[in-house]
């Protein structure tokens, strides 16, 4: 069965755990998508990279350094190179032994459990590789295929494949306010669009609604003991809970995203509204 990313409409925003429940969990690894299901949580944003031999792992940083046992750039190391380090004992010694994912044993398991997945593309070299090997793995996995929104800053990367896989949704960054901002995104060929708060109007989350987008809206980390709420207040020298709180009772968001999922699941409700 096809996965619903966007729910608004039925009174639903989605709290998506970014890298997984990475706030309790070493990120992006399966303990942190495990621990994420758990919680509640039906929707979870993803990092890929392409190995060196061709393989698709599931990590954020170019570099293996802050989050391994082990150092080097994904993209140079093969597989079974990056299978020799310890993924999950740098969070907390009780995660030690944990392997960094393939991108395929993420996608089983999200199709087992309904879950579905942002999955964002971090590759900066190899494009051409990049495709044809995402392409192949996509098109052996079709039940797959509806559990994905493939998202990306690089919008022709993101296209490139899209060309070859027509059916599979598109989710874009916005970082900026454009001129025309709902041109801008449709250009891309989203069927989702993901923002951050200081770049947001609600004019413009209105223009996505009606023009049958879906929206994601994506709240930083926590930062010196602040939360994202508290973040932008201390910035801005404003209190933004009531405007956030209104688009989303307005039906503006479908997706909200954090890395601690009760805080989401909190504010979802502080809405009045659901998250599964």
């Amino acid at each position: 069965m096809a996965f619903n990313f966007h729910r608004a409409a039925q009174g639903v925003v989605l709290a998506n755990s970014h890298r997984g429940y990475s706030s309790h969990y070493p990120e992006n690894t399966l303990p942190a998508f495990l621990g994420a299901r758990e919680a509640g949580t039906h929707c979870i944003e993803i990092d890929i990279h392409l190995t060196a031999d061709n393989e698709f792992v599931v990590t954020h940083d170019h570099r293996i350094d802050r989050v391994s046992t082990g150092t080097g750039f994904v993209e140079q190391m093969t597989l079974v190179q990056l299978r020799q380090f310890d993924f999950g004992i740098k969070y907390h010694p009780s995660f030690a032994g944990t392997p960094i994912p393939l991108l395929k044993e993420v996608l089983r398991w999200a199709v087992s459990n309904d879950v579905g997945l942002i999955v964002e593309i971090k590759q900066r070299r190899r494009h051409d590789e990049f495709v044809q090997h995402l392409v192949t793995l996509l098109r052996s996995m079709p039940q797959a295929l509806s559990h994905i929104q493939l998202l990306g800053f690089n919008h022709v990367l993101t296209n490139r494949v899209k060309t070859e896989i027509p059916e599979l949704a598109l989710q874009v960054v916005t970082l900026e306010r454009y001129n025309n901002q709902l041109a801008a995104v449709q250009q891309s060929n989203a069927s989702c669009v993901c923002f951050e708060y200081e770049f947001a109007h609600v004019d413009d989350l209105r223009a996505y609604k009606q023009a049958g987008l879906g929206v994601r809206m994506y709240l930083h980390e926590v930062k010196n003991g602040m939360t994202p709420l508290e973040q932008y207040q201390h910035k801005f020298g404003y209190d933004s809970r009531p405007e956030i709180l209104g688009w989303l009772r307005e039906g503006l968001i479908d997706m909200l995203s954090h890395d601690d999922i009760p805080y989401l699941q909190a504010l979802i409700e502080e809405a009045g509204l659901r998250w599964a």
